[in-house]
Parts: C-alpha cells; sequence; structure tokens
C-alpha cells in the first residue's frame, strides 16, 4: 500500500513502498534512484503489461507550489518531447492530489556510473559518440523552446546497444513562459552549470552548450574543471578560465579540444549559436582528422616510393653502370606492374659511354624541385590554439609563422582564426605558412613537450 504523509500546506506527498499500485494501474517494483526534488520509480504498467518509470517529487517539496508548479511544467515539456535521444515520456498522472509521471524505463547506466567503471576517463571515441547523440537530442528540444538547465553525467543515460538518452528536464523551461521563473533564482548543479545561470539570469541554448563543455571535458579530463564548495565553483565558473583540455590529456585531438573550448567561454555569444552547430564543428573535426590521417598514409607511401627509386638508381651507379645507367633506372624503377622486368634487361645493356650533359636549366629545375618539395593542401587550424595550429602544419611539412591579431568572434587567448595560404590551398611542403591568432590577453599555458 502506498504510504503518504500529510505536508504543512495540507497537500499530500507520495512515498510509494514495493508493491503499491498507484494510479489504478501501475505497480511499484523498486526505487530507482532520488535526485534532489524528486524520486524515481521502477514500476510495471498492468495494462500494458511493460515496464515504466514514475516520478514524484520528494515529501519536503510536495507542498511548496513553485516546486509543484516546477513539477507540472517538467511533466508538460518532457510530454511534448518525441526523440531516440530523449527519455519519452508515456503518461501524466495522479496518485489521491499527488502527480507524478510515468516514462520509458532506460535499461543500462548513466554516465557517471560509466565514468566510475572507466576509472574516471573515457577514450574520445567513446565521448564522441556520446556527444554526437547529446546534442542531437538537446538540438531537437531547443528547436522546441526548451531548455534543459540542469545536463549532468547523472542526467545522460545509456542503454546497453550504446543509445544515449537525456534524462530529467525537471527544471526544464519553457522559454515562452515569462514567469515561471522568480528573478536570482538558482536551479541545478553548479558544477556544470553556465556563469549566467550562477548570475540567476534566464538560462539559454547556450548555456546548455556550457554544461555540455564541462561534461565532455569531464569525460576526457577525468575531473570536471572547476571543484570545490558551491560558493567557490560558482566564482571558478563565473570568473577563471579552465585549463585547455590537452594539457590535461595529451591524447586528445586538437580538433576535440578546439569545440570543448568554445563551449566553454564565458560571455554566452561566444559560444556556438546552437547544439546544431556545436554538432556541425565535433562532426567537421573528426571527419578532417580521418582525412589528415589518411592522407598522411598517403604521403608516407609516396615517400616510401621515392626512397626506393633513389635507392635503385644509387645501387646501379655503385655497380658501374655510370651515370646513364642512373638516369635510365629512374625511367624503369616501378612499385609493380608491366615494365618493371624490361627495366632490369635494359639497364644491363647499356653503353658505358658517358651521358651527355643536361643542359643548366633542367639542373636548375632539378634543383629546386628538391628544395621545394611536393604540393600539398593547407589543413584548417581554425579555431584551434595557436600550439595545437602548429603542431598540425608541422605534421604536414610546413614551417609556421604565428601572427597575433584581434578577430572579431574570436577569444583572445591564442586562437587561430586564419592561414596564408588559405586552409584548402595547395602549398610546396616546406614552404612557411602564415597563422593569425588572436593575443593571448586570457593566460593560456602551453602544452610541455
Amino acid at each position: 500500500m502506498s504510504s503518504r504523509q500529510q505536508t504543512t500546506e495540507g497537500g499530500r506527498a507520495l512515498e510509494a513502498s514495493v508493491g503499491t499500485v498507484l494510479g489504478g494501474r501501475y505497480r511499484v517494483l523498486r526505487t530507482l534512484g532520488s535526485g534532489g526534488m524528486a524520486v524515481v520509480y521502477k514500476a510495471e504498467d498492468s495494462i500494458l503489461g511493460r515496464t515504466v518509470a514514475l516520478k514524484t517529487l520528494h515529501a519536503r517539496y510536495a507542498e511548496m507550489p513553485a516546486f509543484r508548479r516546477r513539477f507540472r511544467q517538467e511533466a508538460r515539456a518532457m510530454a511534448s518531447l518525441d526523440h531516440q535521444n530523449i527519455v519519452k515520456v508515456y503518461d501524466i498522472s495522479h496518485d489521491g492530489e499527488v502527480p507524478f509521471i510515468v516514462a520509458e524505463c532506460v535499461s543500462g547506466r548513466d554516465v557517471g556510473s560509466l565514468l566510475a567503471e572507466r576509472h574516471g576517463r573515457l577514450s574520445e571515441q567513446t565521448t564522441r559518440r556520446i556527444a554526437t547523440q547529446l546534442l542531437e537530442g538537446l538540438a531537437y528540444a531547443h528547436r522546441r523552446g526548451i531548455i534543459h538547465r540542469d545536463i549532468k553525467p547523472s542526467n545522460i543515460l545509456m542503454t546497453p546497444g550504446g543509445m544515449v538518452k537525456v534524462a530529467d528536464f525537471g527544471i526544464a523551461r519553457i522559454v515562452e513562459d515569462e514567469d515561471s521563473m522568480e528573478p536570482g533564482e538558482v536551479i541545478g548543479s553548479a558544477r556544470y552549470m553556465s556563469p549566467e545561470q550562477l548570475r540567476g539570469k534566464e538560462a539559454t541554448e547556450r548555456s546548455d552548450i556550457y554544461s555540455v563543455g564541462i561534461v565532455l571535458y569531464h569525460l576526457l579530463a577525468g575531473r570536471p574543471p572547476f571543484s570545490g564548495d558551491l560558493e567557490s565553483l560558482a566564482r571558478q565558473q563565473i570568473r577563471e578560465t579552465p585549463k585547455p583540455l590537452r594539457k590535461v590529456n595529451k591524447k586528445v585531438s586538437p580538433s576535440m579540444e578546439a569545440v570543448i573550448m568554445k563551449a566553454l567561454e564565458k560571455n554566452p555569444e561566444d559560444r556556438y549559436p546552437s547544439a546544431t552547430a556545436m554538432l556541425d564543428d565535433l562532426e567537421e573535426g573528426y571527419s578532417a582528422r580521418v582525412a589528415g590521417g589518411t592522407k598522411e598514409v598517403a604521403k608516407k607511401s609516396r615517400r616510401a616510393r621515392v626512397r626506393l627509386v633513389a635507392l635503385t638508381s644509387l645501387a646501379a651507379v655503385i655497380l658501374g653502370a655510370g651515370t646513364a645507367v642512373g638516369a635510365t633506372g629512374l625511367g624503369y624503377v616501378s612499385p609493380g606492374g608491366e615494365g618493371s622486368s624490361g627495366g632490369v634487361e635494359r639497364a644491363n645493356v647499356v653503353s658505358n659511354a658517358p651521358a651527355p650533359e643536361a643542359p643548366e636549366s633542367a639542373a636548375n629545375e632539378n634543383r629546386e624541385a628538391r628544395v621545394v618539395g611536393e604540393m600539398v593542401p593547407v589543413p584548417e587550424v581554425s579555431p584551434y590554439f595557436d600550439y595545437s595550429a602548429e603542431e598540425i602544419l608541422k605534421n604536414r611539412g610546413f614551417d609556421v609563422r604565428i601572427v597575433y591579431e584581434y578577430r572579431e568572434g574570436y577569444a583572445d587567448r591564442g586562437v587561430a582564426w586564419g592561414t596564408e595560404p588559405a586552409a584548402g590551398e595547395l602549398a610546396p611542403e616546406g614552404s612557411v605558412v602564415t597563422v593569425y591568432a588572436t593575443p593571448k590577453d586570457l593566460f593560456q599555458p602551453q602544452i610541455s613537450q
């Protein structure tokens, strides 16, 4: 049977024990968890025969009009959402005077539990999969005017198959409802909360984006960027710049670091304008990494073939065939295919007569080719930090010069915003690429080598 407590306002608070039937159809199986203002039960729907999750207010909050209003608001917000990456609401019911939400019961675990299992840190690949689905769910909610306001690891659920579902829109707010928040009211988890929320200002889509940035930082670094008591957390979230992610975990790619650090800008206007924009950058950064890796493999293969040609030519000269044999050998050495064996036979019958002297212009062209190197595309390095941009360019075989200039829309802490030649243009390997980056008005520590 259900156990109810009388509240100071005359309302009733729902506290269900195992076996209790709520709303005439939902039999409580066990308690799944308890949050800051609500308790969640696992239950069986006796009519449809499916397992569901029931959520209702804690007894100590049931008598408070503000919390009851927020709870009803949550029910309306969640019921309007129908997306694979958001926990689905089936029904809004009540037992006596006490309302409760009937929602999808997700088998699996939350990301907080996954972090504990993986010793506090996830791989970039796993983090990227979580981030992609999290942002897709948030983008859907944001398009419908719903802000989550409390993104944190325990509100991100994962099924055994790897599907991510955003849970607990319990402090979500319909943006158009101007009267639903008290002035200066702060709700949520300070460790993952945006600076504007901690100041008591209205939360927006960009507030959720900041919280996503904190969560992703936590997943890759093994800890959130800020810690401490509520007062200390608020001060750090509002004033302090997070340590660059790759300073904490060098295995993180520059593109992932750039996405997360942009999401963590203090000024909402400097963050991504939408979850979709952040998702686009996340996917573009991954595509660029894959393409860059493929190009690097191809470049190494080309270099290997060039070395093979040079070594074969040198061997021919050492064996006494002279300059002509060296020149002929270069024309017939091949990684394989037709003409390979013919090249060997022809080399054996070349005369020992000295080869005609190459024209001076041809010699100059050869020297110039050796200095310039092959043409390779300049990679995109915006909006990476200057040291990451330099690393990427050097790995592609370029020399790097960095020029610091202010640029609107880019934080003043060494963020690359352009190159000369521009990204995508072909430039000789070994040539100088100029990187334009914002001045470091905000302290930006470098990665130790």
